[in-house]
């Protein structure tokens, strides 16, 4: 126990000077503090009969020593929050299942004849026999049939007065949603979605991505079980597909949508035509725990952590969707159709030409800042080989057909935690051991300093006479 005497102070003392006494009392408790502490260097600061140099010296080491501390502690700190993870490379690939590629079929033809001359009718109350019709059904089809990149279709009507909804338009004359043959080695369910892409109103499956771009949104009773895995063995995973049209197949991530800009994924099939093309897969995966931190500290994000307000699902290449639709409006003023998700007025006729002049921009993004955060679950697929047939006759000549054999991988990505909380609290005990010597009883004792220094004030300032320290 410890007392401490304070001089009494007369009734007319000014507040100077019960405050001089306080802080008088307040530095013999901080030598005393010295004195009894473990942590290092302390101690020769208040050792009695010191001369006043050597405690000079021993306070600006003790000073730099709590320096050293902090400093390496943030630093660990720092590492904690913004970098707890790595990217490792596995091999154990006997045991994995890998995902079969998302694929998206896109039409070369997109307008339904059958429905044509009604929808012709029902926008601008012309009949097949009006010498407009002709038109009217270029202009249809000029919609219907664009993309993103080719757009110069569109000048042709700029001058007119067509000024309709041209997403509804496309929406109205879509061919009806033939049955596409999907067989898998997996013998799974292949449901197939229409979307609008960047190719206009195609049809996608096996993709988790799919939810902002879909027109018709996806029952999740029918896309629970993408994306379609397949478990390693000596022969490849098979993807059978066939159409009896014209179509455009574009193969990408399962947790991904289409970016018409990677044309090496795409194969355009046509009727008697047989193609056998061989996939490799690069995947990346997360490890256990991850998801359960933030996206700024594992720096990714997952396919149900959308970026932006409105949007349900988030993928890389709908980020840059987005960031076309903003090149968009700055080039013209409006963005194209094909973006119906996102904010900002729908494009005309005459904006649509506008934007044609603007295709190499919007392609590569240029002149805003396009940062998409990378996606924790992905796959890379590859076309590593390929094989045509053509049949002009037989059972094989009225339909196109495409199979995708993906070879199974044997080696993969996956983001671990390399620096958990409890590597924090050793990193933190280093530091401070190396500098101070200090443990978790030092703190506990500096806290019991503290704890008695608040109380000892409380009792001299309302007693302002002889205080007893515990």
């Amino acid at each position: 126990m410890y007392t401490y005497n304070i001089p009494k102070v007369k009734q007319q003392n000014s507040t100077f000077d019960n405050g001089r006494a306080l802080c008088a009392a307040s530095v013999r408790f901080g030598r005393d503090f010295c004195l009894e502490t473990g942590i290092h260097g302390f101690r020769h600061i208040a050792e009695p009969k010191r001369h006043w140099f050597e405690r000079l010296l021993w306070a600006a080491v003790t000073c730099l020593a709590c320096y050293g501390a902090v400093d390496v502690s943030l630093g660990q700190l720092h590492r904690y929050n913004d970098n707890p993870t790595v990217v490792t490379l596995d091999k154990d690939f006997r045991s994995w299942r890998f995902s079969l590629p998302a694929v998206t079929i896109c039409m070369k033809n997109r307008v339904d004849s059958a429905k044509l001359p009604e929808v012709i009718k029902s926008y601008w109350d012309a009949e097949t026999s009006d010498e407009r019709y002709e038109n009217y059904s270029r202009f249809v089809h000029t919609v219907a049939n664009s993309n993103l990149l080719d757009l110069e279709n569109y000048l042709e009507f700029q001058d007119e007065d067509l000024n309709v909804d041209l997403y509804q338009l496309v929406i109205d004359v879509m061919p009806k949603n033939e049955e596409i043959k999907t067989v898998s080695s997996e013998n799974a369910h292949f449901k197939w979605t229409p979307v609008m892409t960047e190719s206009g109103i195609c049809y996608s499956t096996n993709s988790l991505a799919i939810n902002d771009v879909a027109i018709i949104k996806a029952n999740l009773n029918d896309t629970k079980a993408f994306p379609i895995t397949c478990k390693y063995a000596a022969l490849s995973c098979l993807m059978l597909l066939e159409v009896s049209s014209e179509s455009y197949y574009y193969v990408h991530s399962p947790y991904d949508v289409l970016d018409i800009t990677t044309p090496p994924s795409m194969v355009f099939v046509f009727v008697g035509l047989n193609r056998v093309s061989e996939l490799s897969v690069i995947e990346t995966n997360c490890g256990k725990g991850v998801k359960e931190l933030t996206p700024r500290r594992r720096g990714c994000l997952y396919t149900d952590e959308p970026a932006a307000v409105g949007k349900h699902v988030y993928s890389t290449n709908a980020c840059r969707l987005a960031c076309r639709s903003q090149v968009a409006m700055r080039a013209c003023g409006c963005k194209p159709f094909y973006y119906f998700y996102e904010g900002g007025p729908q494009c005309t006729v005459t904006g649509m030409a506008c934007l044609a002049a603007f295709a190499p921009q919007l392609a590569s993004i240029a002149g805003i800042d396009c940062s998409c955060s990378p996606q924790c679950m992905y796959s890379f697929f590859r076309e590593v080989t390929w094989a045509d047939t053509v049949w002009e006759n037989g059972p094989f000549a009225n339909k196109g057909s495409v199979k995708y054999s993906v070879q199974a991988p044997r080696t993969r990505y996956t983001r671990e935690i390399v620096f958990h909380f409890q590597d924090l609290v050793v990193s933190f005990g280093g530091a401070v051991g190396l500098f101070l010597g200090a443990s978790f009883i030092s703190f506990v004792e500096i806290l019991y300093f503290l704890l008695r220094c608040c109380i000892w004030i409380l009792h001299a300032a309302n007693n302002q006479g002889q205080i007893n320290a515990f």
